[in-house]
């Protein structure tokens, strides 16, 4: 065994002699300890609400979207369906049709966003999990029904079993609403057949109809705004994409993934998450620096030992790592010790669901352990606990040993 690192693990698990050294040691692998236990729990659970987001918005949202280069709509047959379906991973694929629209029911009134849909396609979204009320069908004994956010339905003030039909308002193309009024529009009447609890975003705002319905309260037949594909869950978003950029190369139609449409929000979780790692990160630095106290009074308490070591032959290189390896075997005792009992913490949360989330659309506080979270915090502690150690017995060895 390398005799620098015998005697320094002596020196820090020493079981006869306990002493001011030993509890100055002790306290600072604690608060190491804490720290990276902060460190996996604060990025844990910021991965938890970045998955949560994301189940969210994959629930609504499809994987790639297909949009025109210009204007809002295009032709139904500007696209290859056949080809596209063919491409591997790709489970389905819709026509879409979506803009703004005024809902009306009895004396309220409310501004929203219509999506027109295939009513086979929602079986591919996962909307269904989401219905708090009716369900998600939308074509029941040939009869168009719609579905709509929770928050528009207290908006407008829908009963639990409502009799009366939403009237739908769209403007007709190429009309000025200011100038024909009521003439300008177009209207149709549609039974509402479930309600759905995603997130405000998306619960205060959108009412899903059937295709055909769309069509006709748009006035846009045959022409879409988007067409939406649904991938199956081991595809590759970015590699369908390129798929579909050669396959629709000079249609003047922009290809965009779940992950491009939504980047901001994403981008922001990221930030969110490094900036909390920045701001732990620059705790534990302060946390390492208490190590110097424990191997500047350890130096100070073993001058003895060290007189004898010298007697025997020992270089000031030899005693140097000595003092080295006490203050890595502190951080990494520390760093593991925390580590444990935070991968402990989150497990627990994640599968005892121990703190709960009121008033949200989960009922418990969402946690997520990642490899890599793991292995940056441990890399980060043991490296700045490398640094922190090895400066301080360099200058503290010129002037004591």
């Amino acid at each position: 065994m390398n005799i620098s690192f015998f005697i320094a693990r002596r020196y820090v698990f020493s079981k006869k002699n306990r002493n001011v050294v030993n509890l100055i040691s002790g306290i600072s692998s604690f608060v190491i300890g804490f720290v990276t236990l902060s460190m996996v729990v604060v990025l844990s659970a910021i991965n938890g609400i970045e998955n949560l987001i994301d189940q969210l918005y994959t629930s609504f949202d499809s994987e790639i979207f297909i949009k025109p280069e210009t204007g809002k709509t295009y032709a139904t047959g500007l696209i290859p369906i056949d080809e596209i379906k063919n491409i591997d991973g790709v489970l389905a694929i819709t026509p879409v049709l979506e803009d703004a629209v005024l809902i009306e029911y009895g004396d309220q009134r409310h501004i929203a966003r219509l999506k027109a849909i295939d009513p086979d396609y929602i079986a591919f979204t996962g909307i269904d999990s989401m219905m708090v009320y009716g369900n998600s069908t939308l074509i029941e004994d040939q009869i168009p029904k719609a579905i709509i956010g929770y928050g528009l339905k207290y908006y407008l003030g829908i009963p639990g079993n409502p009799i009366l039909p939403l009237k739908i308002y769209a403007p007709k193309p190429g009309k000025s609403i200011k100038k024909h009024k009521e003439a300008s529009f177009n209207k149709l009447p549609i039974h509402m057949g479930g309600a759905f609890s995603i997130s405000v975003e998306f619960d205060s705002q959108y009412i899903i109809v059937p295709f055909y319905f769309g069509e006709d309260i748009f006035g846009r037949q045959g022409q879409v705004t988007a067409y939406e594909l649904r991938l199956s869950k081991k595809t590759d978003k970015n590699e369908v994409a390129q798929k579909l950029n050669v396959l629709l190369d000079g249609k003047n139609l922009i290809v965009t993934t779940r992950d491009q449409k939504n980047a901001v929000i994403y981008q922001t979780t990221q930030s969110e998450k490094w900036a909390s790692y920045a701001i732990i990160t620059f705790v534990m630095l302060i946390a390492v620096f208490n190590v110097i106290a424990s191997l500047t009074m350890l130096i100070l308490e073993k001058r003895k030992d060290i007189s004898s070591l010298k007697a025997m032959g020992a270089d000031g290189y030899l005693i140097r790592k000595i003092f080295f390896y006490e203050g890595i075997l502190i951080n990494i005792f520390g760093a593991i010790s925390g580590l444990l009992i935070g991968i402990g913490v989150v497990l627990l949360q994640q599968y005892f669901k121990i703190i709960p989330l009121e008033g949200s659309i989960v009922d418990y506080y969402p946690v997520e352990l990642q490899l890599s979270d793991m292995l940056i915090i441990l890399s980060t502690v043991l490296v700045m606990g490398a640094i922190s150690t090895y400066l301080p017995v360099k200058i503290l060895s010129k002037k004591y040993l």
